[in-house]
């Protein structure tokens, strides 16, 4: 069952909450009203029991001098025994000049309780000590007392609340509460699905309520017209929204479109469609650092197309136009899904293998350098071969390289020796002999 389906009654609402607040405030106020007077009659009661029990102990210690002189142990004990047989003494002891005990009556059971308050008076005769009166007062029945007065107060601060909320309740329920229930009753059920109020609030009485309802039900028609006419201005405005709302979209996926067109071309070569050089030096820097914190190997292909000047020269640009997209082609096709490929300007390409040892990378390069061997290009007027040289780096390695840029330059330095060396082949930038392995030409960075 849902909270809305509770009678009024049972809901938190103004009544219960400035019952709450009523009820808070006047238990605060009477208990601590209560608690003072209590302490003050504790006060009260607490210098009495000192009053009486220094009184007494004086009266006693002076019936008891002349027995305690002439050591009449019999006598203080019948006096003893006499004084503790009423309910408020409830020890007694009489001890010699010399300290020793003459005479002791009662218990001093109740002395740990807080029950029994003890009072030493010295015993004199003509000013002079001669002995020592300890006499223990009872506060059972002051307790018993502050206790019962407790009970009343209790009880009568819950009576005087219980009234005052009752009737706080009651006036809360006629004056507030009803003429409320009644407005938001009546707004509730005169409220169509279109918004319009078709009812008057049925409230006529003569107090702020009362004229509230009439200046609401003389807006009702005012407020009934206005939203007939917003209405109407709304559903225009929502069919004009709905048709600018189509034409963002349209706009949006068109430039969408295009900014992935823009951003495509930003990164890639528009020759080849492989990517161009500066978007692979972020990968590779991004490449670097992933193999530094997780330890893999990864390697650099630096490829070049041996006396490509000569086919630019025997074909013209156009023709070495098709060889170069034909190669990236060929890298496309050959090389992994997780290599980087790019075209770093002019005849050369590189790749960056992940995770790719020294012998994976070299097998990997040299079937690049196979494939591209045994290709066929047609420029149109004749059908030609091309070779290529590959030079190889790997990261980490025996010399540890530092850098992007280190592991391109001993990829570079590999390159180079191929070219040397009779081109058309691949090589690890590790396998080259320590006085071949430096370069003949200056180096690029990437």
């Amino acid at each position: 069952m849902k909270f809305e389906q509770f009678p009024n009654f049972f809901r938190f609402g103004v009544r219960q909450k400035v019952l709450l607040v009523l009820l808070t405030v006047l238990l605060s106020a009477l208990t601590i009203s209560g608690w003072m007077s209590l302490e003050k009659e504790k006060q009260d009661m607490l210098q009495e029991i000192n009053q009486r029990g220094t009184d007494i102990s004086r009266f006693v210690s002076k019936s008891l001098s002349f027995s305690v002189v002439g050591y009449d142990y019999h006598t203080v004990q019948l006096l003893l025994d006499e004084i503790t047989f009423s309910e408020d003494v409830g020890y007694a002891k009489v001890t010699s000049k010399k300290g020793n005990v003459m005479a002791e009556s009662g218990s001093m059971t109740n002395l740990d309780s807080g029950n029994l308050v003890l009072f030493d008076q010295a015993i004199t005769l003509v000013d002079d000590y001669v002995g020592q009166l300890t006499l223990g007062l009872s506060t059972a029945k002051t307790i018993n007392r502050l206790e019962s007065q407790k009970y009343s107060l209790v009880t009568r601060e819950a009576f005087i609340i219980l009234l005052i909320a009752l009737g706080e309740f009651i006036a809360l329920s006629y004056i507030i509460i009803r003429p409320v229930s009644i407005i938001t009753e009546s707004l509730e059920h005169n409220v169509d699905e279109n918004g319009q109020i078709t009812g008057d609030i049925p409230l006529n009485s003569t107090d702020e309520f009362g004229h509230l309802a009439g200046q609401f039900n003389q807006l009702r028609a005012q407020l009934n017209d206005a939203n007939l006419a917003l209405q109407s201005k709304i559903d225009v405005a929502d069919n004009q929204l709905l048709e600018t709302n189509k034409q963002l979209l349209i706009q949006s996926e068109e430039l969408k479109k295009i900014n992935e067109e823009f951003k495509q071309l930003s990164i890639t070569d528009p020759l080849t469609g492989l990517y161009n050089r500066r978007h692979f030096e972020d990968l590779m820097n991004t490449e670097i650092a992933m193999s530094i914190r997780y330890g893999d190997t990864n390697s650099l292909l630096v490829l070049d197309i041996d006396h490509f000047k000569k086919t630019n020269d025997t074909f013209g640009h156009q023709g070495g136009d098709i060889v170069l997209k034909e190669i990236a082609q060929i890298l496309k096709q050959s090389m992994r899904k997780t290599d980087i490929l790019c075209r770093i300007g002019g005849e050369e390409f590189v790749a960056f293998c992940k995770r790719s040892d020294k012998e994976t990378s070299v097998d990997i390069a040299e079937k690049l350098r196979r494939t591209v061997a045994n290709h066929q290009f047609d420029l149109g007027t004749e059908k030609i071969y091309i070779t290529t040289s590959i030079g190889v780096a790997s990261y980490p390695d025996k010399t540890n390289v530092g850098n992007k840029d280190e592991l391109f330059k001993r990829a570079d330095i590999a390159l180079y020796y191929c070219k040397r060396n009779g081109r058309n082949m691949t090589k690890h930038y590790s396998d080259i002999p320590v006085e071949q392995a430096k370069p003949v030409v200056p180096l690029r960075s990437v």
